[in-house]
């Protein structure tokens, strides 16, 4: 029973481990995409501030962003 036991252990710290990685990896990914595009990282960061008021029944105001108009023409451009 222990011997089980150990192995469930161990087949699930490889499982979480797996997960890990490849967690990393995905966050690798999207911080190259930040990189190359900086408006989808300020679009992001507003998506988690809504999720954030919503999940809390919270108002966020945010500071005057900066090239806020650069990034709304940005962002129909992308949507054209």
């Amino acid at each position: 029973a222990r011997q089980a036991e150990a192995e469930r252990e161990k087949r699930a710290r490889k499982i979480l481990a797996d997960g890990e990685c490849l967690a990393s990896e995905r966050m690798i990914e999207a911080a190259r995409l930040y990189e190359k595009t900086p408006i989808a990282l300020k679009l992001r960061e507003f998506q988690t501030l809504s999720e954030i008021a919503k999940e809390h029944n919270l108002i966020v105001v945010t500071s005057g962003s900066d090239n806020m108009g650069t990034m709304l023409g940005c962002s129909k451009a992308v949507n054209r």
